[in-house]
């Protein structure tokens, strides 16, 4: 009878392995389906399929809050040329104004335009802030002067004295009858209470989360974020950059290095365009009204084009696009900053090939983060970078937070972007473009003049760094299509 029993016992053992075997192998199957039938690089690709292997019913969790492409943004229609003295210049079919050549390699102008639907205008104004009371004195300055609307994008708005400050900014504003808009993401406010608000709610301002948490159940990702941080005056000035909202960003919890961008002129139309299509999508309010595109007038003599990219199927590779084009059309030098530096391999490998070419490629980048695994998985690229001549330098002191490109001494960008997979793919990101000598002659002055206080990191002494450094960067490395 022992033995009998034994024997059904085991096969009630080996008929639960195979249930277990079978279940696992199907719930396999479903998602590495899933994952392969997004399209994704192949890198995230098998990143995630060995994650999903390896913790199935885990990795099901992971990839529904942080890997899905669920996302179906409601477009908004781009406003088409119209009768009349508000038919903008927004649409690239329309004649450009006589006596401003274009300052840089048409060909940019030409692949920006066919990304992103707009090609760059002239006759604008730049004011170049690296300084945060100055961005936000200036910030505030332009919304106490406006008449008829301020249209607001954060990623991150914090309740404290300079949040405190710009929000009643507004409600003065609003009080004014001023028409208020302020977009929050839901994620990077997070920690912001609703109530905070509530002085801006009464006096008629209007307040919207995007993608909120709440909404996660109905075919929302948790994954893509709202990373734009945009302000448009009157539909006639504009800022964007790299600054959220907060103490630190107004360098009042320590030295804090950024940069940020106020634009006045023809090219802020598309801002705000960028602006009423990210509302639209939220709140389903149609901002196509000539009162938010009043007639372009010349402010400046500069050439800017605003940029949108985000993880819908059309636009989500822009911004990637053109830096990567001009890196790989660089004559001279190629100087970048970036606070998260988790680059693809077509961006390594541009930086690498430039700097092979000779050309003098620079990197500066933080000396310390607030996301480790992120600054191990960029030092991983160090090697290879320096191998191929590009110059690293890292910033010991303070944070680095600014995210610039400057191309040839002809081309330049700032904005909301980094050099990472996450800006590049994932999140909704917004860059000013810019033509010319002028921005960026004075993004590589203070380009030179971080470089004064940062580190050079020296291949030899990369070479020998700790055996401990170098496994932290070959596991971060593994993670970096996700980062």
């Amino acid at each position: 009878m022992d033995a009998v029993a034994d024997f059904v016992s085991s096969l009630g053992s080996q008929a639960a392995f195979a249930v277990a075997l079978l279940n696992y192998a199907l719930v396999a199957w479903l998602i590495v389906s899933l994952v392969y039938y997004q399209r994704r690089e192949s890198t995230a690709t098998w990143a995630w399929i060995f994650f999903l292997l390896l913790v199935p019913y885990l990795g099901v969790v992971a990839f529904w809050l942080l890997g899905s492409n669920r996302l179906r943004f409601r477009r908004w229609r781009r406003r088409r040329l119209k009768a009349g003295a508000s038919s903008i210049a927004l649409r690239p079919t329309a004649p450009l104004p006589t006596g401003c050549p274009f300052p840089a390699d048409p060909g940019l102008l030409e692949l920006a335009e066919r990304l992103d639907g707009v090609n760059a205008r002239p006759w604008n104004a730049v004011t170049l802030y690296r300084e945060g009371e100055a961005t936000f004195a200036a910030i505030e300055e332009a919304i106490d002067s406006a008449h008829d609307h301020v249209h607001l994008t954060y990623y991150i708005w914090r309740p404290d004295r300079t949040g405190k400050r710009l929000r009643d900014a507004l409600v003065r504003a609003a009080r004014r009858g001023v028409a208020v808009r302020l977009l929050l993401d839901d994620v990077g406010c997070l920690g912001t209470p609703q109530a905070f608000f509530a002085p801006l709610a009464a006096a008629g301002g209007q307040i919207v989360r995007f993608l909120p948490l709440s909404r996660l159940g109905r075919r929302l990702s948790l994954n893509h974020r709202n990373h734009r941080k945009i302000v448009v005056v009157d539909g006639a000035a504009g800022f964007t950059g790299g600054m959220n909202v907060g103490d630190e960003y107004a360098g009042l919890q320590g030295p804090w290095l950024d940069a940020h961008v106020r634009v006045r002129g023809p090219a802020v139309q598309r801002l705000q365009e960028i602006f009423c299509e990210d509302w639209y999508h939220t709140t389903g309010e149609d901002l196509g009204a000539d009162r938010y595109f009043p007639p372009p007038s010349t402010a400046g003599e500069e050439w800017v084009q605003f940029v949108a990219s985000g993880p819908t199927t059309d636009r989500w590779h822009a911004i990637h696009t053109i830096l990567f084009a001009a890196i790989n059309r660089a004559q001279r030098r190629v100087w970048l900053e970036t606070p998260y530096f988790v680059p693809d391999v077509a961006m390594a490998l541009s930086l690498e090939t430039a700097a092979l070419r000779g050309v003098d490629v620079r990197l500066v980048l933080p000396g310390r983060s607030d996301h480790q695994v992120v600054l191990y998985a960029g030092r991983s690229f160090y090697a290879r970078l320096l191998a191929a001549g590009v110059r690293i330098y890292e910033v010991p002191k303070g944070f680095l937070h600014a995210k610039t490109a400057t191309i040839d001494g002809r081309v330049a960008t700032v904005g909301s972007a980094n050099l990472d997979q996450r800006s590049f793919r994932l999140n909704f990101e917004a860059n000013a473009f810019f033509y010319g000598p002028t921005v960026a002659g004075a993004l590589e002055a203070s380009f030179e003049r971080i470089l004064e206080r940062a580190r050079e990191v020296d291949r030899a002494a990369h070479r020998r760094r700790p055996r401990r450094q170098r496994a932290l960067e070959a596991v971060a490395r593994l993670l970096s299509p996700v980062l």
